[in-house]
């Protein structure tokens, strides 16, 4: 698998293409105008399958209607979000789900706390964080539906299964980052 990232909308949300040798691709969190994202997967050749989100913040989801009237990709968001959405999804994930788009192989991880439907997805060692986990800190909880309880159980689970290994996370805002790393400078974990 391979990334393309693209920091988009006016909080600058780390909007992921994640695609495969065979042109297949799930976009993650179109947070803003998705024409670079669209331009990007027209220039490479790529069929986006779907739209994934991590959560439903607007700093997240604002590109979604277009990004979706232009590809017709099928549009997933963790239930307890789905609420936050202006326009109804196709799939509402509950975590635990594989994902499966031609070559792509994508684990829906839930991940509650920074919102009640929060998701991360996992793919060929790279952890698809969004506002769960940043570069040396997380999520803020202080939001409607947020939770610090949810969230360091959110957490403690991903650190349970990622912090011995070199999974790359790649975080709502700001730089990437890997576990390795985390388990040294993050507080929180």
């Amino acid at each position: 698998m391979k990334v393309a990232l693209f920091p988009i909308g006016r909080l600058r949300a780390n909007c992921c293409v994640a695609f495969e040798k065979d042109g297949s691709a799930a976009v993650i969190d179109p947070g803003g105008d998705p024409s670079p994202v669209i331009d990007y997967m027209e220039k490479n050749r790529l069929r986006c399958e779907a739209i994934l989100l991590t959560h439903g913040h607007d700093d997240h989801t604002q590109g979604v209607r277009l990004l979706k009237e232009q590809t017709g990709a099928p549009l997933y968001i963790g239930r307890g979000d789905a609420y936050r959405l202006d326009l109804p999804a196709d799939q509402l994930l509950n975590g635990g789900e594989e994902l499966v788009f031609g070559g792509l192989r994508i684990e829906v991880i839930p991940a509650p706390g920074h919102t009640e439907g929060g998701m991360c997805y996992y793919s060929d060692g790279v952890l698809f964080a969004g506002d769960t986990l940043f570069r040396e800190s997380v999520g803020r909880t202080d939001l409607p539906g947020g939770s610090w309880d949810e969230l360091e159980r959110s957490l403690s689970a991903l650190t349970e299964r990622f912090s011995q290994t070199d999974t790359a996370i790649i975080p709502g805002h700001g730089m990437i980052t890997d576990f390795r790393h985390e388990m040294e400078h993050n507080a929180y974990l």
